[in-house]
């Protein structure tokens, strides 16, 4: 950025140092002429007297002295004298004597001119000026001078190169001066560039070390500020998340979360670790809670991977929605494939537990059909979650795993018949119709085994 503002500035520079120029030159082009015209009236006024009797009598002699005076002069070029018929009768840029005899086209032109007119031509290198020698009323010939414009030129190209020398000094003290403020400007913007990557990359607590008092100093202020309350808010996010579940912060935050409540069709899965309650007599509180600590992840993680919404840890049991905040395709077969997950997990847990010679057992009940989902409990502290006989239902399912303890996970037969097509990717085997307390009917319950 800092080469793109002394490029800029030294540009700026040079295009004002070589108008300043050109309107120099074009300055002094103007006064040259305008002295240079006046200078050649003058010689065709003194000129013009001196000859005049000469030209009358055709002195061609006094003529040739009077040519010869005025040519030595290094401004002047030329000197010609017509006579009354435009014929040349003196010409100082011939050598020898020269008398036409036929007229000039030049000085006919110029017998026609009036008394007090005068004629001009600017030619490549010189001034050519003339007027008629006038005797009474009438035109007894003419005579042309030609100055030299090479003092304009000289002029010009002094001023040419003065204006270039200037262009470059000025260019290189400009171009060091700016590099030296952009360096000012872009270092701090810079900083302020690469600090803003860093928090893109999720370092919250980096911040700007302001230099300075001025509109960049006050803008690292702010962005301090701004980084401060950044932080505080994914501080806020991340405390919500770790009592909320992060589906249901995102979808209350896009406004898709309907707390008044709303009929859903879930799959539900609890899981609890079995004989847990004579784990927690066999060990201290410190050791009960590191174990849960590496229990739990492994939940949310599988749960997460198959769209799963941990939606609440009740000690060492487990809930997780399929279908609620957001719509899950399949619902079933991931709540199905979670529950493998955390078979796999676990077995990987329990070979780093035997060497303590320890291992846990995890039971597994899922159950699928409608809930009401939505946010339950006082305005001061409510919870979004799903209640209804699907839920419950579900933990029942799940407590089925004392009675058939040769299995670990147990589905109902509507998550049975939910799998549709992808029952034939499972193992299963029913364990017949159990009678589920707090249910009339028994209900048909199926155990998977593994997966094909």
């Amino acid at each position: 950025m800092g080469g793109k503002i002394a490029g800029l500035v030294s540009l700026l520079v040079l295009a004002t140092v070589f108008a300043l120029t050109f309107l120099s030159i074009q300055r002094e082009r103007e006064n040259f002429r305008r002295e240079l015209l006046e200078q050649a009236n003058m010689l065709l006024d003194a000129t013009s007297l001196s000859l005049r009797d000469q030209l009358y009598n055709l002195q061609i002699d006094e003529l040739q002295d009077i040519a010869r005076v005025v040519s030595k002069s290094p401004d002047v070029t030329l000197f010609v004298v017509y006579d009354e018929r435009g014929r040349v009768l003196v010409d100082s840029s011939h050598t020898r004597d020269i008398y036409s005899q036929t007229a000039d086209p030049l000085g006919l032109r110029l017998l026609q001119l009036d008394r007090d007119e005068s004629y001009a031509e600017w030619q490549s290198d010189q001034l050519l000026a003339g007027r008629s020698v006038v005797l009474g009323n009438t035109p007894i010939g003419a005579v042309v001078t030609g100055l030299s414009t090479t003092p304009l030129d000289q002029k010009i190209e002094t001023i040419t190169l003065q204006g270039i020398l200037l262009g470059v000094g000025t260019l290189l003290v400009g171009w060091a001066l700016t590099i030296l403020l952009a360096r000012q400007i872009t270092h701090p913007l810079m900083e302020l560039a690469e600090v803003a990557g860093k928090m893109a990359n999720g370092n919250l607590s980096i911040r700007v070390a302001p230099r300075s008092k001025d509109e960049i100093g006050q803008l690292a202020g702010a962005f301090n500020e701004m980084a401060t309350g950044l932080q505080e808010r994914e501080w806020l996010k991340d405390m919500f998340g770790r009592f909320v579940s992060q589906e249901v912060v995102e979808a209350i935050r896009e406004g898709q979360v309907i707390l008044e409540g709303e009929n859903r069709v879930i799959s539900v899965l609890f899981c609890d670790i079995r004989e847990f309650t004579d784990f927690s007599e066999r060990h201290t509180p410190n050791e009960i809670v590191g174990l849960l600590n590496e229990y739990l992840p492994l939940v949310v993680q599988a749960a997460q991977k198959y769209d799963g919404m941990v939606n609440k840890f009740g000690g060492d049991s487990t809930l997780i929605i399929y279908g609620a905040p957001h719509e899950v395709q399949d619902n079933a077969l991931k709540a199905v494939l979670t529950a493998l997950e955390i078979r796999s997990a676990v077995s990987h847990l329990n070979t780093r537990l035997l060497e303590k010679g320890e291992s846990l057992r995890v039971g597994v009940g899922i159950n699928t059909g409608v809930a009401l989902a939505g946010a339950v409990g006082p305005m001061e502290r409510q919870e979004y979650t799903v209640i209804g006989n699907t839920v419950n239902l579900a933990a029942r399912i799940d407590g089925l795993n004392k009675q058939f303890p040769q299995h670990d996970i147990l589905i109902s037969s509507w998550t049975y018949d939910a799998l549709g097509e992808h029952r034939s990717r499972f193992e299963m085997v029913s364990l017949g119709a159990v009678p589920i307390r707090g249910r009339n009917e028994p209900i048909e319950i199926w155990a998977v085994r593994r997966k094909l």
